[in-house]
């Protein structure tokens, strides 16, 4: 196998993967099918924008659950401060309410670190996780409304994915999936605990994606959230928000962090780090083309493979 094709593999699989996802999205069952853009709902949308970004400072508190195919993924809690006009903390706990790790924007830059032995990701061997398990630290730079606390949520060590809407919102992030708000649909009101809810749609990429949210009328801030991921099985997202408290101090202690005598910064492995060295054999794998037929990498042994990625997520 030549070196080229090895170098190669990863991407293709996650492209091909993706690839074959995307292929059989349909709407999921029990829902409205037919997506009305309604402006009424639009604006109820924007509030919640509004209301994220106005205050001084912000917290709450989220429970948080994802599925799919009727298997939990995963449950956690996670509690969020933040403070104009760059800072910020995220405590991630597991489910019997242990710490897991936390994350801290000190203006300049964002500090991830755990409260015990940091998880083992799969892109990394046994050997290099024993050996860089404990006493560990992540950190990069947290420019102003150009980094993204949802993305990093997901190596806290809970078993969470993606939060519903980006905690970075408040900052004036804007997330990477709103060009593809297709519109927005009025649902009803609803009551979470004694709550009056505007429940909205928020339909994104042809209704790909939906969120749902649950929008208190006294504030316009979420007390409930939902999110649908249509692929060829839906993944689903629940998060409930508590303790929502508005332009309160916070003391600046909060948004500090010095990494302990002796722990060292530690960074998951770059992609170059994950291909095969040249010479390396590649593995086997086999896909299903678009015609449903089946084809293994092996059955082009010696000749050049041509790539061709047409979406990759």
């Amino acid at each position: 196998m030549k070196p080229r094709i090895a170098v190669c593999l990863g991407v293709c699989l996650i492209a091909c993967f993706w690839a074959c996802l995307h292929a059989q999205e349909t709407p999921q069952k029990g829902e409205n099918p037919v997506f009305k853009d309604e402006p009424q709902a639009r604006v109820l949308y924007d509030k919640m924008i509004e209301a994220l970004r106005r205050p001084r400072t912000l917290s709450f508190k989220s429970e948080y659950r994802w599925e799919a195919q009727g298997q939990e993924l995963g449950h956690c809690f996670y509690t969020v401060w933040l403070k104009k006009p760059n800072y910020f903390r995220v405590e991630g706990n597991h489910s019997d309410g242990r710490l897991a790790g936390t994350i801290v924007g000190d203006g300049d830059t964002l500090w991830l670190f755990w409260a015990g032995d940091r998880p083992h990701f799969s892109v990394e061997d046994q050997e290099t996780y024993d050996k860089t398990r404990s006493d560990v630290y992540m950190t990069k730079p947290a420019p102003l409304a150009r980094h993204s606390i949802g993305h990093e949520v997901g190596l806290l060590g809970t078993g969470m994915s993606m939060p519903v809407i980006d905690p970075s919102t408040f900052h004036g992030y804007t997330d990477s999936l709103q060009p593809y708000l297709d519109g927005v649909m009025g649902m009803g009101v609803e009551t979470v605990g004694d709550e009056e809810c505007d429940v909205i749609e928020a339909s994104l990429m042809k209704r790909q994606r939906s969120w749902y949210l649950w929008l208190s009328k006294k504030d316009h801030l979420p007390r409930k959230l939902k999110q649908v991921v249509r692929v060829s099985h839906d993944i689903i997202m629940h998060e409930v928000w508590s303790g929502i408290v508005m332009d309160a101090e916070m003391p600046a202690e909060k948004f500090v962090w010095t990494p302990p005598e002796g722990w060292q910064r530690w960074e998951l492995p770059k992609p170059e780090d994950l291909l095969l060295k040249p010479g390396t054999p590649a593995p086997d794998f086999e896909l299903a083309t678009a015609d449903e037929t089946k084809i293994k990498l092996s059955d082009f042994r010696d000749k050049i493979v041509w790539l061709y990625i047409w979406r990759a997520g």
